[in-house]
């Protein structure tokens, strides 16, 4: 038989039938779940270059009019603790999220609705994190940790969401889904514990920094040591 030149061809990898206009799933490997990751990357990008921004720049900049650089230097130290500090939860938080990614297997119209929420708040970042940098007051810290518990809880959200609608590469066992749930709401645990500890009297900025760290890794290790995952248990099926 003469090849006509219309012979089954394989489809594209990530190609779909779908009609877009009433989609509500968008697998791994396709635009529409690429648009999304490629988008939080860049507000997390954007979130952090904004904060070097605000936080940094006024360093030079008084540093270049004042007749003592030394001294305009030195009053800005406090500015680039704060942008570590800032960095290291921004990193914290982004890992968490590259992580979390790569179990998904598709996203939905909910997923994609509350990850805008998310992102919302990460973007935002900027803001918390400029009060922090200007003053060491502790109710800077306790407005601070506050936010990034927000952050944090709409992480456990995408995470139910995620199980809830079988958005995930495989299913989880309950014993998995507590710890992964559980141990997102560590962060939230520990700054519920030390915003009132940032107002101890002479003593507040410390004890909020301490009380946050030893609370949430406290949290954490508990939840991993209650709700063990064996090893195999975590590769995809």
């Amino acid at each position: 038989m003469l090849d006509d030149g219309h012979e089954d061809q394989p489809e594209p990898r990530g190609s779909t039938n779908v009609d877009p206009w009433t989609q509500r799933f968008y697998d791994r490997g396709t635009q529409g779940f690429e648009r999304v990751i490629l988008f939080s990357d860049g507000v997390y990008a954007i979130a952090l270059t904004l904060i070097a921004a605000t936080l940094v720049a006024p360093i030079f900049t008084a540093a270049s009019t004042s007749q003592d650089a030394g001294e305009a230097i030195a009053n800005g130290l406090s500015n680039v603790g704060a942008y570590a500090f800032t960095f290291l939860w921004i990193a914290f938080y982004w890992k968490a999220n590259h992580r979390f990614s790569l179990t998904l297997r598709r996203m939905d119209n909910l997923y994609i609705w509350v990850i805008l929420v998310y992102l919302a708040f990460v973007a935002l970042l900027p803001f918390p994190a400029s009060i922090l940098g200007e003053s060491a007051d502790p109710r800077a810290l306790a407005f601070f940790i506050a936010y990034m518990a927000c952050i944090s809880f709409l992480e456990v959200v995408l995470m139910l969401v995620a199980l809830r609608n079988d958005l995930l590469v495989r299913a989880l066992s309950k014993t998995e889904q507590r710890n992964w749930v559980l141990s997102a709401l560590s962060p939230v645990v520990g700054a519920l514990v030390a915003v009132p500890a940032c107002f101890i009297p002479g003593v507040g900025f410390a004890a909020g920094l301490t009380v946050l760290i030893v609370v949430s890794v406290g949290v954490g290790f508990a939840v991993k040591r209650i709700y063990r995952v064996p090893d195999w248990s975590i590769t995809r099926h």
